[in-house]
């Protein structure tokens, strides 16, 4: 069993809005989830496969981060569609997703019309590896979006992986950031889950996760918390592996 967590990435919605940016990398380096140095970089482009990342926007206040990976379906964190007072998931209509969302800009919007959340998971449990191993859901949109899509990896991950995470940190709320060359973290994994060495802080739960082979990037496994691993500070990730037989599915309508 994982140690006590440290602050999920993002699960502290509340948080996530009304507070100011940090004015220095000191300030960011102090922000949970930064697993030491901050290697996350500001990225100020709507170009693709950026303009698949967006930001999903709550009614109910805070925001985390999804990914297109349908016309009409978008990958998130589970944890980031209830609401954190009440304990129940957040009607669709109050979820509304900004793809490409960049300074105030976006390229397109929609909100939600289903929210499809992965069986077993438990908003009310803490945040234990056998519950984060289901903590992603696919948010169905009420309009479909021409952006293309982001394919999700059917294979297992390398070990040698270098990995890039893209999402929307609290500090930077506006602009969409990356860390570029993390990897996968070495050593005895729980099960169902990916720990991994990407910085990430609130408002960058449900972020990809990205391999760029030769065909072009995919996804291989959505950011959730970060936490203590045999003493050691890592990210926590869905590995694509728990849901591509079910997000394939969902796109095509098959069983």
């Amino acid at each position: 069993m994982i140690a006590p967590l440290i602050i999920a990435a993002a699960a502290l919605l509340a948080c996530q809005m009304g507070r100011g940016e940090a004015a220095t990398s000191a300030d960011r380096e102090r922000l949970p989830g930064i697993l030491g140095r901050d290697d996350r970089t500001p990225l100020d482009t709507q170009e693709w496969p950026w303009a698949a990342i967006g930001r999903i926007n709550r009614s109910v206040g805070g925001f985390c981060t999804g990914t297109l990976i349908g016309p009409r379906h978008v990958l998130t964190a589970a944890h980031c569609l209830f609401n954190k007072r009440t304990g129940r998931l957040i009607g669709p209509g109050d979820i509304h997703f900004l793809a490409g969302y960049r300074r105030g800009a976006y390229l397109a919007h929609s909100t939600a019309a289903k929210l499809t959340v992965a069986a077993g998971y438990d908003h009310t449990a803490p945040f234990e590896a056998a519950n984060l191993k289901t903590d992603w859901a696919i948010v169905e949109l009420a309009e479909p979006m021409t952006i293309e899509p982001l394919p999700i990896r059917q294979e297992p991950l390398p070990a040698d992986a270098s990995l890039i995470r893209a999402g929307y940190g609290q500090d930077r709320a506006h602009l969409l950031s990356i860390h570029q060359g993390c990897a996968p973290q070495p050593g005895a994994a729980p099960p169902g889950l990916l720990p991994h060495t990407c910085d990430a802080t609130h408002g960058d739960s449900g972020s990809p996760l990205l391999l760029m082979g030769r065909e072009g990037p995919a996804i291989v496994g959505l950011d959730v918390a970060a936490g203590k691993l045999g003493g050691r500070l890592t990210g926590l990730a869905v590995p694509a592996t728990s849901f591509h037989t079910i997000a394939r599915a969902t796109l095509t309508g098959g069983p």
